[in-house]
């Protein structure tokens, strides 16, 4: 389900906001890193018991927003369900975002009191837009 467009997008060093829906229905955005495995799930890196994982417990719809560091013109915007919670292997995953990102082996703050867990994010529908930076007008 992934053209080769998001695929490039997750593999760049870009940013994503995620979408979770709070007990009372509004919306709570979080800035997040963000990876993709070979099903093409869109993987998100957090803790058991922070608020974006407590709010995915009770409502698995998501969205999220990618948007390019090199062209801010060029964005991902997709819909999906989180289909699966992975403790097994998060750790390890989120040195390898670390790596990714900061360019560091291992994430410099570790909370001992924390599980990481990894979100397994199956996309629904994807929204991709890219418009050349040339093409821009600057002020």
């Amino acid at each position: 389900m992934l053209d080769e467009r998001v695929i490039t997008l997750l593999e760049g060093r870009n940013f994503a906001s995620l979408a979770t829906i709070m007990p009372n229905g509004a919306p709570h955005v979080t800035h997040v890193w963000v990876d993709y495995d070979q099903e093409h799930n869109i993987i998100i890196n957090s803790a058991m018991g922070r608020l974006k994982e407590r709010n995915t417990r009770a409502d698995k719809r998501v969205a999220l927003s990618i948007i390019s560091t090199k062209n801010p013109y060029e964005t991902a915007s997709i819909m999906g369900l989180v289909t699966e919670k992975v403790v097994n292997g998060a750790e390890d995953h989120f040195n390898k975002l670390a790596k990714k990102y900061l360019n560091l082996d291992k994430y410099p703050i570790t909370n001992l009191n924390e599980q990481r867990v990894i979100l397994k994010i199956k996309p629904e529908k994807i929204y991709y837009k890219s418009i050349p930076l040339t093409g821009c007008v600057s002020s």
